[in-house]
């Protein structure tokens, strides 16, 4: 029962995601659209619900009432997820590189990473590294922050 509800309350959040995932304005011509990531994670992320939803309901016909996962790897996904719309929400205001190196460690983190020099690299790595293969590889436009743009200090 319990892996059916999270699997429904997982497919709600994949829902809103998909949703959010559909606000990003369409790519001019020749660029890849920038809401492809997001549209793509919150799809995977509707299907694992789904197949959450549906261990849940096999389980629950089999009368067996144990479940595979603590609970913990539920948390984990809401804390990614939550992590994710404020990600992309502070595009909007700030821009990309500044975003990027504040969530970078703290994913990483999540993610079981708990090497200080790893996470402190990570703040100039990981804008690097998604700057060259969005924006110089697929040809996508940087996001320009309304309220503060890092990247207005670069280019001077």
């Amino acid at each position: 029962m319990r892996d059916m509800v999270e699997g429904i309350v997982l497919a709600a959040l994949s829902l809103i995601a998909i949703w959010g995932a559909w606000q990003v304005p369409p790519a001019g011509s020749g660029d890849t659209w920038a809401g492809i990531v997001p549209f793509a994670a919150s799809v995977a992320l509707l299907v694992l619900s789904g197949f959450l939803v549906l261990g849940g309901m096999r389980t629950a016909h089999s009368g067996d009432g144990a479940t595979t996962n603590s609970g913990s790897d539920t948390l984990d996904i809401l804390i990614l997820f939550a992590v994710a719309l404020l990600y992309q929400q502070s595009f909007r205001w700030f821009g990309y590189v500044l975003p990027t190196a504040v969530v970078a460690p703290v994913v990483l983190n999540i993610f079981g990473i708990r090497n200080r020099i790893g996470l402190a690299a990570s703040v100039v790595i990981c804008p690097l590294i998604f700057h060259v293969i969005f924006f110089e590889l697929l040809g996508v436009f940087p996001p320009y922050g309304e309220v503060f743009d890092l990247l207005d200090w670069f280019r001077g």
